[in-house]
């Protein structure tokens, strides 16, 4: 859109907001801000600086649906709701910030977006770092935290723009157009605002939708398989296919295709429908080639060596489903990031460099530790003070490995994490609580974790789900520090302490960065290097 002399009214005076209304007056757009809240006295004098209008404490509907010739809407708003809903009736378009920078974004760059339930971060912050070492000048940007506007300001700053992008981002996205897509997973989560899970699939298909025909896109297999059931439809362009379990095997099993053997091949949608209705809860036992006859699909498998003579080492192999000609097979003997989960991270972020352009070299060097200079995404699995000497309170030094892990605000975040480490982990785990089952831990317990130290609002609903595991439960803490000092209390030489509380942060911090920060630092005062 050429938003010169547009009349575009922002809904939402956060960050996104702030960025989007930002951008758009740069190029000349006559923009309007309004918040239902309080506007913060720091994104006011932006506004105030960039002379750029606003209200607070209510939205002026009327005035906005005779004057707006485009709404930028806050993430945070369901399309439902009573404005968007008005807007929508009105004919006036509605975009978000992601899409308003689309617009924006330099011919020649390339663009990575990344969705899943979990694991986003952590793969767009991996992926943006091995984008530099690849010679290119790549930013971070979109969910992680600074908004894909802000890296518009100034065009020529960066070629490579490697975007988080969340389900309500992509509600109101319609032309970007990566050139690789990553849907990492897609597990339980925001169903108050999608209402089931394949609605909230659809929201984030989206983005393998608009990837650039000739791009690349890179799915889960149990997600792509979900898609097919769901009749979406599938992307013009190559595909990668992983699986999130430990030694992926995909079904290929010349037996398995004797569910489909009397199916047409016009195409995977139209397959998909010729099903018998008893195929669709037998699915995972369709092969992907019987099942997507037509695209061009590849399998990345990845062996961790968990439970071997070199559980350190990690094996990937890229290769066409249609011909079995291995495209990419190569080990990484001690890798960077921890637990299988990352290493499905890792390579899905190496795929799409390797689509960019970015030497198999530069790839394997990023990954193995021995070689790697990627530094760790605060407060997901970060290791503080890395190879400290830790004090307890009793004034003993002992080896022990303190992961800040603050970013897990629900148990399958935790469960994880936990899964990162093979024994001796001491759990902090608590907080505001957030409706999750604390006892889906308790496969892990005398396996990975060694004790639970729960504390903060949800430590009496942690000790009541987990009641008849009350011997591995420490006794509960008001605030987190209190249960890190038991857990350093209690450690041996190599055990873990890990901060991955399951629990929003707000009963006792402003948000999960002040809960990793305030960890940090307690532990650093601990340290002697």
């Amino acid at each position: 859109m050429n938003v010169h002399g547009k009349k575009i009214w922002v809904v939402g005076a956060a960050r996104s907001g702030i960025a989007a209304a930002r951008l758009l007056k740069y190029h000349g757009a006559d923009v309007f801000v309004t918040d239902s809240n309080t506007i913060d006295a720091a994104q006011k004098k932006v506004l105030e600086d960039l002379q750029i209008p606003f209200e607070e404490n209510g939205h002026s509907i009327d005035r906005m649906l005779k004057d707006a010739q485009l709404v930028v809407l806050s993430p945070s708003i369901p399309l439902d709701r009573a404005l968007p809903f008005a807007v929508i009736r009105a004919g006036i378009p509605i975009a978000g910030e992601i899409e308003v920078a689309s617009w924006f974004l330099p011919k020649d760059s390339i663009v990575v977006g990344i969705t899943g339930t979990n694991g986003k971060s952590t793969t767009t912050h991996y992926a943006s770092q091995l984008f530099r070492r690849g010679g290119r000048k790549a930013v971070a940007c979109g969910n992680i935290g600074l908004p894909l506007a802000d890296t518009l300001l100034d065009p020529s700053g960066f070629d490579a723009f490697i975007v988080e992008l969340s389900s309500y981002q992509l509600e109101t996205t319609q032309n970007l157009r990566p050139d690789v897509s990553i849907f990492l997973n897609l597990q339980n989560d925001h169903l108050a605002r999608y209402g089931t899970m394949e609605e909230y699939l659809k929201a984030k298909w989206r983005l393998v939708m608009m990837t650039k025909s000739g791009g690349l896109t890179v799915i889960e297999e149990s997600v792509l398989r979900r898609a097919v059931a769901a009749g979406l439809p599938l992307p013009d362009c190559r595909i990668v296919v992983f699986r999130a379990e430990s030694s992926p095997q995909l079904h290929t099993e010349a037996s398995s295709a004797a569910h489909v053997s009397t199916a047409p091949t016009q195409g995977p949608s139209q397959l998909l429908r010729t099903l018998p209705r008893p195929a669709y809860g037998q699915l995972k036992l369709i092969p992907l080639q019987c099942l997507l006859p037509e695209s061009d699909i590849s399998v990345l498998q990845i062996t961790s060596g968990t439970g071997t003579a070199h559980p350190e080492e990690v094996h990937l192999r890229l290769g066409s489903l249609q011909s079995g000609v291995v495209e990419e097979n190569f080990t990484v003997k001690n890798p960077v990031l921890e637990g299988h989960h990352n290493q499905l991270n890792i390579a899905a972020a190496g795929i799409a460099a390797r689509h960019a352009g970015i030497t198999l070299k530069n790839i394997c060097e990023q990954w193995e530790a021995a070689t790697s200079v990627y530094v760790h995404l605060p407060h997901r699995l970060e290791e503080v003070c890395k190879g400290a000497v830790l004090r307890n309170s009793h004034g003993d030094l002992k080896k022990i490995r303190a992961i800040n892990d603050s970013k897990a605000t629900n148990v399958e975040s935790t469960v994880v994490a936990v899964k990162s480490f093979s024994k001796q982990v001491r759990l902090l785990l608590g907080g505001e609580p957030k409706g999750d089952l604390y006892s889906d831990l308790i496969p892990f317990l005398g396996n990975q974790i060694c004790r639970i130290y729960p504390f903060g609002k949800a430590a009496p609903l942690i000790c009541a789900q987990l009641s008849n595991a009350e011997s591995y439960l420490a006794e509960p803490s008001v605030k987190m520090t209190d249960a890190a000092s038991k857990a350093f209390d209690d450690a041996s030489d190599g055990d873990i302490v890990l901060l991955s509380p399951a629990c929003a942060s707000f009963d006792e911090f402003m948000n999960f960065e002040h809960r990793g920060d305030v960890f940090r630092s307690w532990v650093t005062d601990r340290s002697k290097n």
